[in-house]
């Protein structure tokens, strides 16, 4: 029984120097293009979606996929295309540390900014905004500058249809004009309140 135990807490152990030794190379540009593509996106991919959201591991990986994602378009795009990613970047934001949420957020901004029409709805339809909404409410300031900037462009995204589109983006306007204006205590209440209306308009 201590030798598994043992052998999983190495095994832990392993992947969070892999993952530190590969984020210390990251930081040298020219070898970003061969981290690629060896195949790093889908291993951190791997780990982001299988691993407890706020775990040390997670934190790790999903910081290295955002300095990777940011680097060129190739990363970015087989990040938005490989399946259950952005399902695993929505529940890191919900779920993860606040650090991990700032990297979640950012990458999803990064994919909906590469291509709304592609990525906008889909972002939508995993179930973004209770996380998006709360990070608007209680992330880091940088949080939540990215939040908002996702939440503007997923306001006009048409993926639910054009018959009730208007009343979601004024529900979506109201959310982050009464976020900026009250209390975070008062805002987060709001924000649940409002999010309940949006979601009965689905």
């Amino acid at each position: 029984m201590n030798t598994n135990k043992d052998t999983i807490t190495i095994s832990m152990q392993a992947r969070l120097d892999a993952v530190a030794t590969l984020h210390n190379l990251s930081t040298c540009h020219h070898i970003m293009p061969s981290l690629v593509s060896s195949g790093v996106v889908s291993s951190l991919l791997q780990i982001i979606r299988s691993c407890e959201k706020p775990s040390q591991l997670v934190e790790k990986a999903i910081a290295l996929l955002d300095d990777i994602v940011s680097s060129s378009k190739i990363p970015l795009k087989e990040t938005a295309g490989t399946c259950g990613a952005i399902g695993a970047l929505v529940e890191t934001l919900e779920e993860g540390s606040m650090e991990s949420k700032e990297h979640a957020v950012r990458i999803l901004l990064f994919i909906c900014q590469s291509c709304r029409e592609n990525y906008g709805g889909l972002i939508l339809r995993e179930g973004v905004m209770p996380g998006l909404l709360q990070l608007k409410v209680d992330g880091t300031w940088r949080a939540k500058t990215m939040a908002e900037e996702l939440l503007l462009l997923l306001r006009d995204c048409s993926s639910y249809g054009p018959s009730n589109q208007q009343s979601r983006n004024e529900v979506i306007e109201q959310i982050m004009q009464e976020i900026d204006a009250e209390g975070e205590e008062v805002a987060g209440s709001t924000a649940l309140r409002l999010l309940a209306k949006l979601s009965i308009m689905q």
